[in-house]
């Protein structure tokens, strides 16, 4: 019950992200800068660095395969970059020793690596040539920084339901 109650949790996140936070963008505000919310990659990202990279590899291969067949120009980009930040998420806990500040700056971090990881996709595909300065100071950037604020926010309920898979996982079988 716990695994489909996160699985359920992540959906719930893709449909807000897709759908009611489009109002709340700072675009539709008339400001220059641009945030993509991305909150189902940051419950992957921390579903990958508390059960570690392969459940993260899952997740994020999973909902990144749905966000390129329902909002994606072509397939497989998202699957691709949700997966790779999601793997090295898990992967990065691995190295060092698993703290709260260190958790933040791992989501800081894969989240720009993500985001850079898409610009240079779309930008490797595309006929149209976007500056990177500009992309850097008004698109980056602001998604980096809303996504982790949202994970300063979901992070102890994340940790709660992500213990309760573990102790499910643990439970021998009678």
């Amino acid at each position: 019950m716990p695994r489909f109650v996160l699985t359920a949790t992540l959906l719930l996140l893709f449909l807000l992200e897709g759908t009611v936070l489009q109002v709340l963008s700072p675009a539709s505000w008339g400001l220059s800068w641009l945030t993509v919310p991305r909150f189902v990659l940051v419950g992957a990202i921390l579903v990958a660095m508390l059960l570690g990279r392969r459940e993260g590899l899952y997740y994020g291969m999973a909902f990144g395969f749905l966000q390129d067949v329902l909002y994606g120009q072509a397939i497989g980009v998202y699957a691709l970059s949700m997966m790779v930040a999601s793997y090295f998420a898990g992967l990065i806990v691995l190295l060092f020793q698993r703290s709260v500040g260190m958790l933040f700056v791992t989501t800081t971090l894969i989240l720009f690596g993500h985001e850079w990881l898409l610009y240079s996709l779309f930008r490797l595909f595309s006929s149209a040539y976007l500056d990177v300065q500009w992309i850097l100071k008004n698109q980056i950037l602001p998604t980096v920084g809303v996504n982790v604020l949202f994970a300063c926010l979901i992070y102890l309920p994340m940790v709660r339901l992500c213990e309760a898979v573990q102790n499910k996982r643990e439970m021998p079988l009678d």
